[in-house]
């Protein structure tokens, strides 16, 4: 059985210790290359498949320069047996990837797609179902658990209903899945997986992207701002109490409100007034005719 992990590498910003406006406050020492928890999840449960079956072999598939190698190689020491990049460069929308790894997945055959529900710094959860499109497989999401038949050529994947309950789904084989979150056990490498993880090759693949044109294109990216909060200055006839307490809470000034308490009709009254007061719906009440 051939299974396929595919994990992104992520540039994530921990902190903001720059004091160039320009780079949004990011300095370069500010930015964490770690993998995708979703993806590691995938690899965890990929993993756990194996050890069930009792054979097989696991590949991780990335795609773009290697940024985290370090990580890539303790995922490797965690069990994984290749490490394959899809060497390309630039930005690609969910369509363009999803296009370069079903040609790597259809080079190696794989039985088994595994991916992340989605990545942690764009989520928009697209490239796995995009996946299983171009690979003409079947696809389940956010699945927790699997088990499989290899007799039948079937798998039956448990997935979150909603309100707690779960649903279990078969599908044939070959499939793709999207990962939630595996319940399988967390894998710590020790230091001998660890060594000899550094010394496994890094396959690379290398496609034609002038045959690629992307169905979606970022016209802007940008980090958000933390918006300040003006504070005055507490009253100096207070007790240091009550100024501690207003400068943590930043005003002593009660919000306005009102609870409404009663049956739904009079509940529905009442916000139907407040409504009208405020002036964001107009009065439905029967003006009196003028004589």
């Amino acid at each position: 059985m051939k299974i396929v992990v595919c994990v992104k590498q992520i540039s994530h910003t921990y902190v903001r210790t720059g004091m160039d406006p320009d780079s949004d406050f990011i300095a370069p020492e500010d930015h964490v290359f770690m993998i995708n928890p979703y993806d590691e999840a995938a690899l965890g449960l990929a993993l756990h498949l194996k050890e069930l079956a009792g054979n097989g072999e696991i590949t991780l598939l990335t795609l773009g320069p290697i940024i985290a190698e370090m990580e890539l190689r303790r995922c490797l020491a965690m069990g994984a047996d290749y490490l394959c990049q899809i060497d390309v460069s630039g930005r690609m929308d969910p369509w363009s990837k999803s296009l370069l790894l079903a040609k790597a997945v259809d080079h190696f055959g794989a039985d088994i797609v595994f991916c992340g529900k989605e990545s942690i710094d764009s989520r928009n959860g697209q490239v796995a179902a995009l996946l299983a499109h171009h690979l003409e497989m079947p696809y389940v999401a956010r699945i927790r658990d699997i088990s499989v038949d290899e007799f039948q050529g079937s798998v039956e994947a448990k997935t979150s209903a909603g309100r707690g309950m779960s649903e279990i789904v078969a599908v044939s084989l070959p499939a793709v899945f999207s990962v939630d979150a595996s319940s399988a056990p967390a894998i710590l490498p020790d230091y001998e997986a660890k060594k000899l993880s550094r010394s496994f090759p890094v396959q690379k693949m290398f496609f034609d992207q002038s045959t690629i044109f992307p169905k979606s294109s970022c016209t802007k990216t940008f980090t958000p701002r933390p918006r300040s909060k003006k504070v005055p200055a507490p009253d100096s006839t207070l007790e240091a109490y009550d100024r501690i307490n207003f400068l943590l809470t930043g005003s002593k000034v009660e919000k306005k409100g009102e609870i409404l308490r009663g049956v739904p009709e009079s509940l529905v009254e009442g916000i139907i007034s407040f409504l009208e007061e405020q002036g964001f719906l107009e009065s439905l009440k029967v003006q009196p005719k003028k004589e």
